[in-house]
């Protein structure tokens, strides 16, 4: 059987790949990456360097694209998020739209499978209008057998919570009618996928922050919760507002790009690590080279989709579509699981050094600085 063409959209930290390259029974040849932000395309040639990058997808050529048998793109999910202005398709940034630049590419490559990922946001009443356009402009293809489903992270194999919205395309002159998409699973203990405990955790520890925000909602969880939380990890998200912290035992709330330091860990009394973060979106950070800041690895992982998730769908749609035999779900027999618990105490496969400054840079920094606050003044 001939490597299965993957081209993706809005890439990221490349998600899709990395699923993947985990599942053995699977070849596959990486075609095209495409991401607006230069800090994602460092790290898509770092980690995938062999498919062809574009920069913006709103202004290639779609048919001078590499053709693929399997299509993924996250769009942007910002003009469809409760915890945004949920504008949709008027998104001020025209983000929205991104959709339809996605819509016409699958119209130009006609790839075998699809699969399109937003958030949960979308199946909301007041969005009916964009999911009705955007079923409707993908099922006006006429090419494709359409279905979609709400997935969430923790109930497919890893302890957080992250509903995400996903839809899933088959052309029909391939499509075996064999496609479900998968059944719940149990969620594992978020032990195995946290540090061990060491000597160096202090429990009365408090978050360094510049903002009060924090440290209040560290400090409240003692008097919401009581000693339960010095037994068992409760995973708080202690950047947001006081009003809305939210703190979830066993499990980790979403990681998302605006949390970028890290949820709190009370049985630590430290924030998650990237490699904690990375072992709760399914990601082995041991396979896996650092090429940008660190701050940055954390928006991204925050960006990215569970590869939890991706994994169970590619084991039932590619052999839907006859583009692969059987594959194994290594989320529901626990295999993948085992595999990240066995990377705790380990860090990426490589790491980029940023060098610091020289006297000289430094010095322009600081006066770049000086001028741009004498500006705002």
């Amino acid at each position: 059987m001939a490597p299965i063409r993957i081209a993706t959209d809005c890439s990221g930290m490349e998600a899709p790949l990395q699923a993947l390259r985990n599942l053995k029974e699977v070849e596959y040849r990486h075609v095209m990456s495409c991401d607006i932000l230069p800090a994602a395309r460092a790290t898509i040639e770092k980690n995938f360097p062999d498919g062809k990058m574009y920069e913006d997808c709103t202004k290639r050529k779609h048919s001078l694209a590499p053709d693929c048998d399997l299509y993924v793109a996250g769009f942007p999910c910002q003009p469809f998020s409760i915890a945004g202005l949920k504008q949709g398709f008027e998104d001020d940034k025209m983000r929205g739209t991104i959709f339809f630049h996605c819509r016409d590419f699958i119209k130009a490559k006609q790839p075998k499978v699809f699969i399109l990922e937003n958030v949960k946001g979308l199946m909301q009443k007041s969005m009916a209008d964009y999911l009705h356009a955007i079923l409707q402009a993908l099922k006006r293809l006429g090419k494709y057998n359409v279905y979609y489903s709400l997935m969430d992270t923790k109930q497919h194999g890893l302890p957080q919570s992250r509903p995400r919205f996903y839809i899933v395309g088959i052309r029909k002159d391939v499509d075996r009618g064999t496609f479900e998409f998968p059944k719940p699973i149990k969620m594992p203990s978020i032990e195995a996928l946290l540090e061990p405990k060491s000597k160096r955790d202090d429990l009365d520890a408090l978050p360094r922050a510049t903002s009060t925000t924090a440290v209040r909602n560290v400090k409240n969880l003692e008097q919401k919760y009581g000693d339960d939380i010095y037994k068992v990890p409760f995973i708080a998200d202690i950047d947001s507002s006081v009003r809305r912290s939210q703190a979830m035992r066993g499990c980790s709330p979403c990681i998302t790009r605006s949390r970028a330091s890290g949820h709190w860990v009370t049985t630590r009394g430290r924030r998650l690590t990237n490699e904690e973060m990375m072992r709760l979106q399914g990601m082995n950070p041991t396979e896996f080279h650092v090429a940008v800041k660190e701050k940055q690895l954390g928006q991204q992982i925050g960006n990215s989709m569970s590869l939890n998730v991706l994994e169970r769908l590619f084991a039932r749609l590619l052999p839907a579509a006859g583009l692969s035999g059987k594959i194994q779900d290594r989320w529901a027999n626990g295999k993948a699981v085992e595999v990240l618990k066995a990377t705790r105490g380990k860090t990426f496969k490589s790491v980029l050094e940023v060098p610091p400054p020289s006297a000289g840079r430094k010095r322009k920094q600081e006066a770049s600085s000086a001028a741009s606050k004498r500006t705002r003044c």
